[in-house]
C-alpha cells in the first residue's frame, strides 16, 4: 500500500491535475457560494467537460469541486442566512449570528479551517481503510451482491427526503428508467416502444442535467421578482473581532476531532449523508460544550462542529463507493458515474486493476485541501463579490452549459431532447416531492444488480432457497429493515430538535 501512495502523489504532482484541482476549487467555491446553486449541480455541469482529458485530471477536478462546493455553501449561510444545501441548515445558525455582531469573517474563518481539517483527517481514513475493506469484499460472490445492493437501495431511498414511501419509489423510478434498451445479460429488447435511439438506453449526462440542473433552473425563473440580497462581509469596529487565533483554533480541536470522526461514520453508511452528519455532530457538541447556551448564539464551536463534520462525509461517502460500488451519497452517486464513463469500475478489484489511478485521485483529494484553504482564505472577498452576481447574469450561463454539455456526451441532437425530457420529469418530481437524487443512484445502481442477479440465478438453478443459505443474506435482510425502522425515528428526532423561534427561522433558497 505504502508504494501504492507514493506512486499516487508521484503522478499527481504534474501540471495538469494541479491546474485541475485549482480549477475545480475556483468553480467549487462559487458554485457553492451562490444560492440556489449546489454542489452536485455544479460537478453535473463540469462533468462532460472531463471527457477528454485523463482520468487523473477528470476525476481529480471533480473532487475538487466537490469539496470546495461543500465549503462553499457555508459562505451564504453565514453572511445572508441563505444555506445552499441542508448541510449547512446549522452552520447558518450560528454564522448569521456573528454576522450580525459584525463577525462574519471570523466565521469564515471558522468555517474553513474545521472544513479544511474534517475533509484531511476523513481522506486519511479513506486511503488507508478503502483498500483493506476491498480485500474482504472480495470474498462476498453474485448472491451476497443481491443482497448488498437490494439493501442499498432500500437505505438510499428510505432515508433521502421527508417520505420513506416517497423516497424508495424516487429510486424504483430509477431502476425503470435504467432498464430501457438492450439488457446486457440476455439481449433482449425492453421499453423501447420500436424507438431505435432507445435501443442504446438513455444517455447518462443529459439525464443527469436534465434531472439534477434545469429543475433549479425553472425555480429561479420562478423566483424572479423576489428580491436578491447582496452578500456582504460583516466588519466590526474591533479588527480583532473578525480573527480566528490557534488559540481559539486549539481550543475548539476536540470538537472538531469528534465531529469529523462522527462525519467520517455516518459517511461510510450508505444513504445517511451529510445532513444527518451536521446534525448528529452539532447536538453531540451542544450536549458537551461547556457553554451549550451560546449554540444558535454565534458559538464558533458550532459552526466547528456542523462544518466539520459535513465535509468529513465528502471522503468517507467514497468508501461503500469504492469498495462495495455503492454510493454513499447523491453526490458520490455522480462521481459514480464519473469513474464509469472513464472507464473505471468501483468496486473491490479497482485496487488490483487500476491502483495507480486510485492512490494518484487520493493524493489529489488530500492536496485538494491544502490548496482549498489557501484560496478560500486569499479570495473571501472575490467570491462573497462573485455570490452576489445577479441571478439573470449567472442562470443563462448554467443553461448554455447544459444544453453544451448534454450535445457533447454522444455528439447528436438527441442527446438535447433527452436532456429536455428529463428536465420535464426532474421538475414533475419535485412538485409531487419524490427526491431526483435518488432517482439518479437506482438509476446507476441498477446494472450491478442484473448483472450480480443474473449471475446467482445461474449459480442457485432452480433451487431458489439457496439465495437464503448464505448468512450475508439474512444480515442485510434485517439491516434493511432495521434502517427502514429507524429512519422513522431519526426524521421524527431531527423535526423535533431543529424547530426554531420566528425570529432565528432559516431563509431556504
Amino acid at each position: 500500500m505504502i508504494e501504492n501512495i507514493i506512486a499516487g502523489f508521484s503522478s499527481i504532482f504534474a501540471v495538469g491535475p494541479i491546474l485541475a484541482i485549482i480549477s475545480g476549487i475556483f468553480i467549487g467555491i462559487t458554485f457553492g457560494a451562490i444560492p440556489g446553486i449546489s454542489a452536485i449541480m455544479a460537478i453535473a455541469i463540469i462533468l462532460p467537460l472531463t471527457f477528454y482529458v485523463d482520468p487523473i485530471i477528470g476525476i481529480t477536478m471533480l473532487l475538487a469541486v466537490y469539496k470546495a462546493g461543500i465549503y462553499g455553501g457555508s459562505i451564504s449561510a453565514i453572511l445572508i442566512n441563505t444555506p445552499g444545501a441542508a448541510a449547512s441548515f446549522l452552520t447558518a445558525l450560528d454564522g448569521y449570528a456573528l454576522t450580525k455582531k459584525g463577525q462574519g469573517l471570523k466565521a469564515l474563518n471558522v468555517s474553513l479551517l474545521s472544513s479544511v481539517t474534517g475533509e484531511a483527517l476523513a481522506t486519511l481514513v479513506l486511503i488507508f481503510v478503502a483498500a483493506p475493506i476491498s480485500v474482504i469484499s472480495l470474498q462476498a460472490g453474485p448472491i451476497e451482491k443481491v443482497f448488498l445492493l437490494l439493501f442499498a437501495f432500500t437505505v438510499i431511498g428510505s432515508l433521502s427526503g421527508d417520505s420513506i414511501p416517497r423516497g424508495l419509489l424516487s429510486c424504483a423510478l430509477g431502476m425503470l428508467f435504467a432498464m430501457v434498451g438492450l439488457s446486457t445479460i440476455t439481449g433482449a429488447s425492453r421499453f423501447t416502444f420500436d424507438i431505435p435511439q432507445l435501443i442504446g438506453g438513455f444517455t447518462f449526462t443529459p439525464m443527469l442535467i436534465g434531472v439534477l440542473v434545469m429543475p433549479e433552473v425553472i425555480n429561479v425563473v420562478k423566483r424572479r421578482r423576489i428580491k436578491q440580497e447582496v452578500i456582504r462581509i460583516g466588519d466590526s469596529s474591533r479588527p480583532e473581532d473578525n480573527k480566528f487565533s490557534f488559540k481559539e483554533y486549539k481550543s475548539v480541536f476536540p470538537t472538531i476531532l469528534k465531529s469529523t470522526g462522527i462525519g467520517t461514520f455516518i459517511g461510510a453508511l450508505p444513504g445517511l449523508g451529510s445532513s444527518t452528519a451536521a446534525f448528529i455532530a452539532y447536538s453531540e457538541a451542544k450536549r458537551t460544550s461547556k457553554e451549550p447556551e451560546k449554540f444558535g448564539e454565534g458559538s464558533v464551536e458550532g459552526i466547528a462542529s456542523a462544518e466539520s463534520a459535513n465535509n468529513a462525509v465528502c471522503g468517507s461517502s467514497l468508501i461503500p463507493m469504492l469498495t462495495l460500488s455503492i454510493p454513499g451519497d447523491d453526490v458520490a452517486a455522480l462521481l459514480m458515474g464519473a469513474f464509469l464513463i472513464h472507464g473505471l469500475t468501483p468496486g473491490p478489484l479497482i485496487f488490483t486493476e487500476s491502483p495507480q489511478i486510485i492512490y494518484a485521485i487520493f493524493a489529489g483529494f488530500l492536496l485538494t485541501d491544502l490548496f482549498l484553504f489557501f484560496i478560500a482564505k486569499a479570495g473571501f472577498r472575490v467570491f462573497t463579490k462573485i455570490a452576489s452576481l445577479k441571478r439573470y447574469y449567472i442562470f443563462p450561463c448554467v443553461t448554455v452549459f447544459a444544453f453544451t454539455g448534454a450535445f457533447t456526451a454522444g455528439q447528436n441532437m438527441y442527446d438535447v431532447l433527452v436532456l429536455i425530457m428529463f428536465m420535464v420529469l426532474g421538475y414533475s418530481m419535485r412538485l409531487v416531492g419524490l427526491n431526483p437524487a435518488v432517482f439518479i443512484i437506482g438509476f446507476i445502481l441498477t446494472p450491478f444488480l442484473e448483472q450480480n442477479l443474473d449471475q446467482a440465478l445461474a449459480i442457485v438453478g432452480n433451487d431458489y432457497y439457496l439465495f437464503f443459505a448464505s448468512p450475508f443474506s439474512w444480515v442485510f435482510t434485517a439491516l434493511a429493515i432495521f434502517f427502514v425502522y429507524s429512519s422513522f425515528h431519526i426524521k421524527k428526532k431531527i423535526k423535533k430538535n431543529i424547530v426554531l423561534p420566528a425570529d432565528k427561522a432559516i431563509t431556504k433558497s
